[in-house]
């Protein structure tokens, strides 16, 4: 499967903000994309955001693939 334009620019900006973390929370991914945890989780509800339910967080690779363009 090809990546989604902007996944490597996405992954390095991510790396740069969380060096040491895989995975991020709600609130990290808030921080990251720069909107409140409540858009997040609007976010998540209508199914444009995948989270892992269990754990409540999302890989960088993820993340990266689902708001790539």
């Amino acid at each position: 499967m090809r990546e989604k334009e902007g996944f490597h620019q996405i992954m390095e900006q991510l790396n740069e903000m969380f060096p040491e973390q895989g995975m991020l929370t709600v609130t990290e991914v808030s921080r990251f994309l720069g909107v409140s945890v409540d858009t997040v989780q609007r976010m998540r509800s209508k199914g444009s955001l995948r989270i892992n339910a269990a754990t409540r967080r999302i890989t960088k690779a993820d993340l990266a693939r689902q708001i790539g363009v």
